[in-house]
């Protein structure tokens, strides 16, 4: 009964931890949370104190949610865990008083606080973290972890469910979850469904709801009444009653209006930076080496606005070497190696598409390549594409 997807986002990692003296053999979990759980994992007993703590129950009819969450006590989060009004985007005047005008709007107490029916609930860490996919890296020699973190605030409510049976039922019941009940999506990942007439034919419109595509699934579950009903609201708004076609199986009483992020009108965070960041925490110690802004926005770099992290999918890599690879940020397309030691950028270079994957290194008769597949599709400006990108230090032999 996960009320907020805070599944964990990727794989644990094993290791050796040295502590006291002594080689414990151990496995690290980052969270969404923007929290490293770390245990022993020979005896599952935690190797840093974890408290848990009451948070509110459910205002909703029938649900009950857990009393209590418990949350490690150190290393501290690699994620703000709140946002105050004073901490919103001041990019520009104009964008700060938007950005204060919808906060004040919103329920906004913390993690953990179940969703309500009318008024959006504020999730940050957002429902992609923290932590992502990518998953961390530890360095086995200094035992340091490198986590990739997002900041990015999202908002949800939950409406009840009317129970009609038209067109527009089944667009709640199979579509809103992802692009919302007023079909304005999650952009960049979930594009927004006004206009898709004027993008897409009737056709492909269909093949997409039948077959899915890219990170969307397909609905076979859907009769052909049902899938030319829904394509018909989609283009037209019509609500289009269904008299013949098959009942879609039970629904529940109350459904969730979809993700959003809370952006600004022009597209970028509504909070301040950084929206994104690289961390490296002693486990040993639970203390952080250091932590930087991870990803930037070309057009606001132009305009001077550096520095300022970005939303980032795709892990690390580390070398015996000194050296701390990552692709993952969205919108620069960079690929970047760092001191591991420092955080200290080396070297970077810019990728035909963006590299939402954690990179690879190998050697080859005894030169080193680090490899990362960059694909895209985070940033709708910047389109999409799937390459292999590898480099190596200049051969040693001349030609």
């Amino acid at each position: 009964h996960d009320l907020w997807d805070r599944d964990f986002p990727s794989a644990p990692v094993l290791f050796t931890l040295q502590r006291d003296g002594k080689e414990v053999e151990a496995i690290a979990q980052t969270s969404k949370q923007g929290f490293v759980y770390l245990f022993d994992r020979t005896t599952g007993k935690p190797l840093n104190p974890i408290e848990c703590r009451k948070y509110p129950a459910s205002t909703i009819p029938g649900e009950v949610a857990a009393s209590e969450q418990c949350l490690p006590v150190t290393p501290p989060p690699y994620a703000r865990q709140t946002i105050h009004e004073s901490e919103l985007t001041n990019r520009t005047p104009e964008m700060h008083q938007w950005a204060v005008d919808h906060f004040r709007k919103i329920r906004n107490e913390g993690q953990f606080v179940p969703f309500s029916v009318g008024a959006e609930t504020l999730v940050f860490p957002g429902f992609d973290g923290g932590a992502e996919w990518g998953g961390p890296a530890v360095d086995p020699e200094s035992g340091i972890i490198y986590i990739n973190s997002n900041e990015m605030a999202w908002a949800a409510a939950l409406y009840e469910d009317s129970g009609e049976h038209g067109a527009r039922a089944i667009y709640m019941s199979q579509c809103s979850v992802c692009h919302g009940d007023k079909m304005v999506g999650s952009p960049p990942d979930i594009p927004s469904l006004h206009g898709v007439g004027d993008r897409l034919s009737p056709v492909d419109v269909l093949s997409t709801v039948r077959k899915g595509k890219g990170r969307m699934p397909g609905f076979p579950n859907l009769d052909e009444d049902q899938l030319n009903a829904l394509v018909n609201f989609l283009l037209t708004g019509e609500n289009q009653e269904l008299t013949n076609a098959e009942p879609l199986p039970p629904g529940m009483k109350y459904r969730l209006t979809g993700y959003r992020r809370f952006l600004d009108p022009e597209g970028y965070p509504a909070i301040g930076p950084p929206w994104g960041t690289l961390n490296a925490i002693d486990l040993a110690s639970g203390v952080y080496k250091w932590k930087i802004p991870l990803g930037e926005y070309p057009a606001l770099v132009a305009k001077g606005m550096k520095d300022t992290g970005s939303e980032n999918y795709g892990g690390p890599v580390v070398t015996a070497g000194g050296l701390l690879f990552i692709g993952a940020t969205n919108f620069d397309k960079k690929f970047r190696a760092f001191d591991k030691a420092t955080g200290k950028l080396l070297w970077e270079t810019t990728l035909p598409f963006s590299g939402n994957a954690s990179p690879i290194t190998y050697s080859i008769k005894g030169r080193q390549y680090i490899v990362i597949a960059a694909g895209g599709g985070k940033d709708l400006k910047s389109g999409s594409g799937g390459v292999y990108m590898a480099f190596a230090l200049p051969s040693q032999t001349s030609h």
